[in-house]
């Protein structure tokens, strides 16, 4: 026999799945409301980045323009005035629901040299609630003509805050590191020689020293007896055509023939020093095919460190071809290149006449060999195009007045 059951407990168990249900359903909600809050937010996060991207392009495109005065066709200065709204086109945006629209407000700054502009660029949109939506760039931009950029790339005055491969410009390229902050360069010189030149990376400057075994590499463990200290000076000795007088494009590109010469340093500063071995100039030999010969010069400086490493003096070159020291009519004759005609007002890196406290290494002070034609300024190439600046007059065997 059964017992029976009170009837006040029947239907507990129905109650208790409907209120259940009941919590569920409110659950559910709540994470149908987080759903529809993140996709929103996912939708409104990739229109904001869409419409970043058209104001940055808006602003690039009128950065980039191409000229100060108005011309037909481009993107100039002059044309940099408010405008808008207008719808722009993107074949992202229609992927995020959205049509945007650019306001572009251009301000002119009153005065100022050189002019400038104020850029806003707003962009604006409708989200996928309705809602509206914008983001805003601005921008200073200066009226300079645009082919100033290439300016970026002049090194400044003085000395670069970064140097190639870290040492003084004036080290040749081809020296070679080693270590404790040091270069060493074996000069142009017959075969069997043991010159080596050892450079101070931060400064450049050298000092002479002797290569212990030509067959194995340079290394600091195979240098020996350096004393002394040199500033380099370097260049070329660029031929022209001896068929006929100079002419400016043949100083550009020289057509004749190299031969043997050789470079001399008549210094006169300081008077009284005891030159080391392996100073002076060495000059690579001329090869088939080649209109020019590089020359490397070591010019003693005092060892004296409390002194100030400088000298004084003038270069020459020489060689049979160039004998005597004025050159006969249809024989050669050499020219220096610089940037001034008046000696007493060229700067030491311009290959002056006469050198004056020099107290880096020069580079590129070059010559010109060309056909004597009256033992005068007519030897010497004039005009354009020449490289930076014109050849002076004929370079004598002698010293400066």
């Amino acid at each position: 026999m059964r017992p029976q059951l009170p009837r006040l407990r029947r239907g507990v168990s129905l109650i208790e799945a409907l209120v259940a249900m009941g919590v569920m359903a409110f659950g559910m909600l709540a994470v149908v409301g987080l759903q529809v809050t993140l996709r929103t937010n996912g939708d409104l996060s990739k229109q904001r980045a869409e419409a970043v991207r058209i104001a940055q392009q808006s602003v690039e495109d009128w950065r980039a323009f191409t000229g100060l005065e108005t011309t037909a066709g481009v993107v100039d200065y002059q044309d940099l005035v408010s405008d808008g709204p207008t719808v722009v086109a993107s074949t992202t945006a229609v992927a995020y629901n959205a049509t945007y629209s650019r306001t572009r407000a251009v301000t002119t700054w009153p005065g100022g040299s050189p002019p400038m502009k104020t850029l806003s660029v707003t962009v604006a949109w409708t989200d996928r609630t309705g809602a509206p939506q914008s983001v805003q760039l601005s921008s200073v931009i200066a009226g300079i003509s645009p082919e100033l950029a290439g300016s970026l790339a002049i090194p400044p005055s003085g000395v670069p805050g970064r140097r190639p491969m870290g040492r003084s410009e004036g080290i040749p390229y081809t020296a070679v590191d080693i270590g404790s902050g040091k270069s060493a360069f074996v000069p142009p010189q017959a075969a069997g020689g043991t010159v080596v030149w050892v450079f101070t990376n931060l400064t450049g400057l050298l000092t002479t020293c002797a290569i212990v075994d030509l067959a194995q590499p340079l290394s600091s463990g195979n240098i020996n007896n350096c004393g002394g200290r040199a500033q380099l000076l370097q260049g070329y000795v660029n031929f022209a055509s001896t068929a006929a007088q100079a002419s400016a494009t043949e100083a550009v590109s020289p057509t004749g023939v190299a031969f043997a010469v050789e470079v001399k340093v008549m210094r006169t500063l300081p008077a009284v020093l005891t030159v080391a071995s392996g100073t002076g100039c060495f000059t690579t030999p001329p090869l088939a095919g080649q209109n020019n010969v590089a020359y490397y010069c070591a010019v003693p400086v005092s060892a004296n460190v409390a002194d100030p490493p400088t000298w004084s003096g003038y270069s020459i070159v020489t060689s049979a071809a160039l004998l005597p020291v004025l050159p006969v009519v249809g024989g050669a004759s050499t020219c220096r290149y610089t940037t001034q005609r008046n000696d007493d007002a060229i700067a030491n890196n311009k290959h002056p006449r006469a050198y004056s406290a020099v107290g880096a290494a020069l580079t590129q002070q070059n010559f010109l060999v060309v056909k004597a034609v009256a033992n005068s300024a007519d030897d010497c190439p004039d005009g354009a195009p020449l490289p930076p600046g014109s050849t002076t007059f004929p370079q004598p065997q002698t010293a400066p007045p």
